[in-house]
């Protein structure tokens, strides 16, 4: 009796210590993400009242409140490039110009200020990685300069190896067994497809690149110019950034067509970018998947 009491123990012991080791695991990986389009929500799945803000809504915030959301709140930092109003400016040109390895010292710490900046306001907790991805976009000696495919990839890949890194060599091992080494590839409805998140961001950058120093000079440019005169502006930046990345059309439409007839609307938002890119997936081969696609 005693030893079948015994054995019992012995056996409800072992039951729960592979419970532990075995079935926690098993219920982590199981909720992990397995695809790149989970990946990719999942990195741009933090909190972001920056994105839901109306423009009118930042006269309501005080400069902590704005500082809080990840707002540059220096002085000067919100001056206004007035070039981009002369007859005959260059957007394309401009926009070319946009290149960190073509920039002096002083332009380029300018410039990654404002990488840090729409990386402090996007939905994501992964700054870090939001801002390589960016400065990788942006600069023509990365690898992946001025591809959108390849940054988002490298930026997931970046992403899912931190995750890995963080859980213990066992877990991942079970992370592969149950979803396989093709677990992370794409199943994006359109053959080329950008997450309207980062596209939204690269948006963000050309405009303040442009502008002249992020959100609160778009702000300050409709106060001044008038809302129709920034958005017919900010629409050749806009058309300028999306074509030097390769987007030519949507649908079939041309992009300076679909940028024109939805960016008065993308300037109702504090998230220029963001908006904008989510109006652009409303019209395009699969509309409000999250992705715009450029392709079928």
């Amino acid at each position: 009796m005693k030893k079948s009491l015994v054995s019992k123990v012995i056996v409800f012991t072992v039951s729960i210590f592979l419970f532990t080791v075995v079935g926690q695991p098993y219920f982590t990986a199981a909720s992990t993400p397995n695809s790149y389009e989970d990946y990719y929500e999942d990195f741009f799945d933090g909190d972001s009242t920056w994105e839901n803000l109306k423009f009118e809504d930042l006269d309501l915030l005080s400069l902590n409140e704005l500082e809080d959301l990840g707002l540059n709140v220096e002085d000067g930092y919100d001056e206004i490039n007035e070039e981009i109003f002369n007859d005959g400016f260059d957007f394309e040109a401009a926009v070319e110009e946009l290149d960190i390895a073509k920039m002096d010292e002083e332009e380029e710490e300018e410039f990654l200020e404002i990488i840090n900046e729409v990386a402090a306001l996007s939905s994501t907790e992964e700054e870090e990685l939001l801002v390589e991805a960016l400065t990788g976009f942006f600069d023509s000696n990365s690898e992946v300069y001025n591809d959108l495919e390849a940054t988002e990839t490298q930026m997931i890949e970046d992403y899912i190896e931190k995750i890995e890194s963080e859980e213990n060599n066992f877990i991942s091992s079970i992370n592969k067994t149950l979803f396989g080494e093709e677990a992370y590839a794409a199943k994006k409805k359109g053959k080329i497809a950008i997450g309207v998140n980062l596209l939204g961001s690269i948006f963000n950058v050309a405009f303040a690149g442009l502008v002249g120093g992020g959100a609160s000079a778009v702000k300050n440019l409709i106060k001044k110019k008038g809302k129709k005169v920034v958005a017919q502006q900010l629409s050749r930046v806009a058309t300028a950034q999306a074509k030097k990345a390769g987007i030519k059309t949507v649908k079939g439409v041309a992009i300076a067509t679909v940028i024109a007839n939805v960016v008065y609307t993308a300037l109702d938002y504090a998230d220029v970018g963001g908006a904008l890119a989510k109006l652009i997936d409303r019209v395009d081969w699969y509309p409000r998947n999250g992705w715009v696609d450029v392709t079928k």
